[in-house]
């Protein structure tokens, strides 16, 4: 059975003449579970900032750590204030608390509800209600598979074109019904997260009257890449090393002209290289039955470094052909990347009147590594 991920993307509107937005949204990523959060603050700007963050960060700090929802309500209760003139909480919650398995455990406090789509079609959430720490929450529980999708959302998402487009704003049936229409098309948690924002910022007449911030989770495969980054240190391990690639889960990839060639030889194959890939500073690429993506080493990797470094290009890469952005889409789309770093010193790279960058393979495998950790995603090396 495939191994299901959570993909999850968000994005928000601050309200127009406020220099900081009043919701907030987290997410956690543990092995036995995933955490996402969404708060608003009462009012807006700087103190509806304050007590937003306050909220997801008490929140998602004490579930991390194995509290129960009640026993985090009630400090939620003790922590923050409550406007007796208003009756209302200074801040809302949404929670999910998502397992391995699929089983979702849903917790909402004065926000609008929770969007829940599967098979294309939006269906009701049942919800009981008790009190909690003064609030009265509503919780359920789901149980998602593959392709199934949940939206979080604060209220100035569902009161967009209030008085103006739409007198009544959105709203939830008609942000509902555009949902269904969408998640038929191909498009990740944060493509949808942005979209929403976007009819948003659209129906407030590109002048907010409120903070609007939308959450989206989407159940898919998970994505692995391996890569196979240089030749190992000994030559006795080249048959082993190689098949541990063929062998490994997902899409394979092999950097490096030397290391193409020794797939190749211990598959019993030659390359073929497609000039036309090439550019003025990228090599072309090859082909290696049973490898889906063939690139030459340092050159390569350095430019990949750059194009990741700038996540507003990912969008383009996929009508590139080039090594780089090749192996920068591939590694953008991956939620676990394995790479095996091979220690052999390409002999090329040692001639002094070669660019220093050339000599740099295993600093550019340590960059890329941490940037793409820093977005959330799985990245080991091994080194052979």
């Amino acid at each position: 059975m495939s191994e299901l991920y959570f993909d999850i993307g968000y994005n928000f509107l601050k309200k127009e003449g406020e220099e900081l937005c009043g919701d907030s949204f987290v997410f956690i990523r543990h092995p036995h579970q995933v955490i996402l959060v969404l708060s608003d603050g009462l009012g807006s700007g700087v103190k509806a900032n304050i007590l937003s963050t306050l909220t997801t960060k008490i929140i998602s700090v004490m579930l991390e750590k194995g509290a129960s929802v009640h026993e985090v309500t009630e400090t939620l209760a003790d922590t923050l204030p409550f406007c007796k003139i208003r009756k209302l909480a200074y801040s809302t919650f949404s929670i999910a608390q998502c397992l391995p398995t699929g089983e979702i455990y849903l917790t909402e406090c004065d926000n609008p509800p929770t969007i829940f789509i599967s098979e294309g079609k939006v269906h009701p959430i049942e919800y009981h209600t008790q009190e909690m720490g003064g609030k009265m929450v509503k919780q359920s529980s789901l149980h998602l598979t593959q392709g199934d999708m949940l939206v979080l959302m604060s209220d100035g998402e569902v009161h967009a074109g209030i008085g103006g487009v739409w007198n009544l704003g959105w709203s939830w049936e008609r942000i509902a019904a555009y949902l269904e229409l969408r998640s038929a098309l191909p498009f990740s948690a944060q493509q949808l997260a942005d979209d929403l924002i976007t009819v948003a910022y659209k129906l407030y007449q590109k002048n907010p009257g409120d903070d609007a911030t939308v959450g989206v989770l989407k159940v898919r495969e998970k994505r692995v890449v391996t890569l196979l980054i240089g030749a190992p240190l000994e030559r006795e391990d080249d048959a082993k090393v190689v098949n541990t690639l063929i062998h490994a889960r997902g899409k394979k990839i092999v950097c490096g002209g030397t290391t193409g060639n020794l797939v190749a030889r211990e598959l019993h194959q030659e390359i073929e290289v497609d000039m036309k890939t090439a550019t003025a500073d990228i090599p072309p690429l090859g082909t290696i039955e049973g490898v889906d993506l063939v690139t030459e080493g340092t050159l390569t990797l350095m430019k990949t470094w750059e194009l990741l470094k700038d996540p507003s290009c990912i969008n383009e890469l996929s009508y590139r052909r080039d090594g780089a952005s090749r192996l920068a889409l591939e590694l953008s789309s991956a939620d676990v990347i394995e790479i095996m770093l091979g220690r052999t010193i390409n002999p090329a790279h040692q001639n002094p009147n070669l660019p220093v960058n050339l000599g740099l393979k295993s600093k550019f495998v340590e960059d890329i590594t941490a940037l793409l950790k820093g977005r959330g995603k799985e990245v080991t090396i091994t080194c052979c």
